[in-house]
């Protein structure tokens, strides 16, 4: 973060709206596809988009340190979207996530799209199974490259608690496309 931001931010802490906008275009797509990760749904994200932000102004002079903003920021998005998706209580549909492009690659390009595309799938809906908390440290750590130390200032919890986190996430994420892996051959040998 350079010295023109972290001015910036201090602005908005004091109620500058211009200041206030473009932070809000400067992040509002990384807060956008973190909220997309963990609720697999466009109208939740751009929900929890949208009250993340307010929340920032509101809470705009808790901020302590300007240089903390990001991680400050992403706090806040990540309790938005638990209390969100607890309050919603309701399955995330995978099928918004893979929409299909319209192009007309070659047959080859075709299939490895396809199998791709299935492939992301099934890692999507495995994601989307695991519990709340679990989701999260998956999506901050491998889909947005933070590290367990960022993710533990973020989300408010000890390093540690990432870590088991992380670790039980990827053994739960084992089982389930383990299991899938049975039920498709199984399914292919019935038919």
């Amino acid at each position: 973060m350079d010295d023109t931001e972290i001015k910036i931010i201090r602005q908005m802490q004091q109620g500058d709206e211009q200041a206030f906008s473009w932070l809000y275009h400067k992040y509002q797509g990384k807060v956008f596809r973190m909220a997309y990760l963990l609720s697999g749904n466009k109208t939740d994200s751009e929900d929890i988009l949208q009250e993340t932000f307010v929340k920032c102004y509101i809470y705009r002079k808790k901020l302590r340190e300007a240089e903390r903003f990001e991680s400050w920021l992403i706090q806040i998005m990540t309790r938005t979207a638990w209390r969100y998706l607890k309050k919603q209580r309701k399955e995330q549909p995978a099928e918004e996530i893979w929409e299909t492009k319209e192009n007309q690659p070659s047959e080859i390009e075709i299939l490895n799209q396809v199998l791709t595309q299935e492939e992301n799938k099934l890692l999507y809906e495995a994601v989307a199974r695991l519990e709340v908390k679990q989701r999260t440290v998956v999506v901050l750590y491998y889909f947005n490259q933070m590290t367990a130390k960022e993710i533990s200032k973020a989300i408010g919890c000890m390093e540690g608690t990432v870590k088991s986190r992380l670790y039980a996430a990827r053994r739960n994420l084992r089982l389930l496309l383990e299991g899938q892996e049975k039920e498709d051959f199984y399914e292919r040998r019935t038919v």
